[in-house]
């Protein structure tokens, strides 16, 4: 890709958060945005229809971000394996929090745990065909996933030791009782 094309989306962006952390997304306008970037409006159409795609785009990547993040650790079969996983997908969302919040705070916050429960089902799904259509692991794949979300949401005060202490020995618990 052109480094002025890079250069632009990278503007771009960074314009478009700036302004998302000041108010929702309704608010912004292309032209806002557009000289913020210190772009013409011309330009931003050439990358995105509208703020909502450009919010859509950012919400995607931050996601297959977060995936890929979640890929390093192998997934087999077996508890160690499964709290590895659980331990990442927690610093994920740690590490990944300042974006989330400017992305999709407000009602938009359930769009986005639901969003990527769905991508995180689906990369696990790829991994064990035998199990996407048992109903009580889909259960608790959705505990697992919105529970550690909302935990480190509603819980930002505590220490992150603590709450990854907490929430290891709770998935712990768990998984032994599979």
């Amino acid at each position: 890709m052109d480094l002025r094309v890079k250069r632009t989306q990278k503007n771009i962006k960074d314009a478009f958060y700036q302004l998302r952390k000041k108010k929702g997304l309704e608010k912004i306008s292309v032209k806002e945005l557009s000289e913020l970037a210190m772009i013409n409006k011309a330009t931003f159409y050439l990358h995105y229809h509208d703020v909502y795609d450009l919010s859509a785009k950012l919400e995607n990547e931050l996601i297959t971000q977060m995936i890929d993040e979640l890929r390093e650790i192998k997934l087999q079969n077996g508890a160690d394996e499964v709290l590895r996983f659980s331990e990442a997908l927690r610093k994920s969302i740690i590490s990944h929090l300042d974006e989330i919040d400017i992305l999709f705070s407000g009602y938009s916050n359930n769009h986005f745990i639901n969003h990527l429960e769905d991508r995180l089902k689906e990369y696990i799904f790829t991994t064990f065909k035998h199990i996407k259509n048992d109903e009580e692991t889909n259960v608790i794949l959705t505990f697992f996933i919105q529970g550690s979300y909302h935990t480190h949401i509603r819980n930002r005060t505590i220490s992150p030791d603590i709450l990854e202490k907490a929430t290891s020995q709770l998935f712990s618990r768990l998984i032994g009782g599979l």
